[in-house]
């Protein structure tokens, strides 16, 4: 898909070229409608950068970039918040533009993409889920759901001691999420590099594939999402987490089942010793 490899050839890209995938990357809408000229000039590059550019990313030219960005774009355009909705009912306005971005989602996120982030996960020794400010509430309830599953999982405070403490633990075959719904958070991706650095693998939930913490992960799950008001929404990066908890509790529906089988006891003992 495009925009993950945007996401993986970034670093590498030169500056020309990240203005580029910039703009690609946060407004691939008008993108998808200009020629090579017309980009180059709104971008104030060569079009020759253009064309480099695109078979940089593997397309023979232009036009093998343009239309992997015009199916995106098509893809996006199968479900439209209505306008007039949302003016007039704001909920239920608001409601539909959480499944227009969720339908957004679904069209960024490659099949390979999802079955290798559910194989890391399944595989990994122990699981670290970090965010920080409401991405650390995402973070909590991930970690809590992988431990319901019996994965072993932790979400470590986010602040630097914490996550420095944490790094002093990673070992190889461990891995550690990122998420950043909503702001971007250059401490949470410093933890993803170092922790790839000590051979965990590294995954990221994110707005953007060109985002601090996508780049510094092994693998990015990104979700641009449409903010009618300007208030940030983390509906889509719920959305995506609670599909990745279900696809690992399918995974591992025995281990689940015998999990859950144990639990209500040993909720009933705490309780029992509470009342005495």
């Amino acid at each position: 898909m495009i925009l993950d490899k945007i996401r993986q050839l970034y670093p590498h890209l030169t500056k020309s070229q990240k203005r580029l995938a910039d703009f690609i990357a946060t407004s691939y809408q008008e993108a998808a409608f200009m020629t090579a000229s017309r980009l180059a000039h709104h971008l104030s590059v060569n079009e020759a950068t253009v064309i480099r550019f695109a078979q940089r990313l593997g397309y023979s030219g232009y036009p093998g970039l343009i239309q992997d960005i015009q199916a995106l774009v098509r893809d996006e355009l199968k479900t439209r918040a209505d306008v007039e909705t949302v003016q007039t009912d704001p909920f239920i306005g608001l409601m539909h533009n959480e499944i227009e971005n969720l339908e957004r989602a679904i069209s960024h996120i490659s099949s390979e993409l999802a079955q290798e982030t559910v194989k890391v996960l399944l595989e990994a020794k122990r699981t670290y889920v970090i965010g920080q400010g409401i991405s650390n509430a995402l973070a909590l309830l991930f970690s809590q759901a992988l431990l319901l599953l019996g994965l072993d999982a932790a979400s470590p405070p986010a602040d630097p001691t914490n996550l420095a403490l944490m790094l002093t633990r990673i070992r190889e075959g461990d891995a550690v999420v990122g998420i950043s719904a909503v702001a971007e958070s250059l401490e949470v991706a410093n933890v993803l590099r170092y922790a790839g650095r000590k051979g965990a693998h590294t995954l990221a939930l994110t707005m953007s594939p060109i985002s601090p913490c996508a780049q510094a992960a092994e693998l990015a799950i990104s979700a641009p999402s449409n903010e009618l008001f300007g208030v940030p929404t983390f509906a889509v990066c719920a959305v995506v987490i609670d599909a990745l908890v279900q696809s690992l509790g399918a995974a591992r529906a025995s281990a689940v089942r015998e999990q859950l089988d144990v639990l209500p006891e040993a909720r009933e003992f705490i309780l029992r010793r509470r009342r005495r």
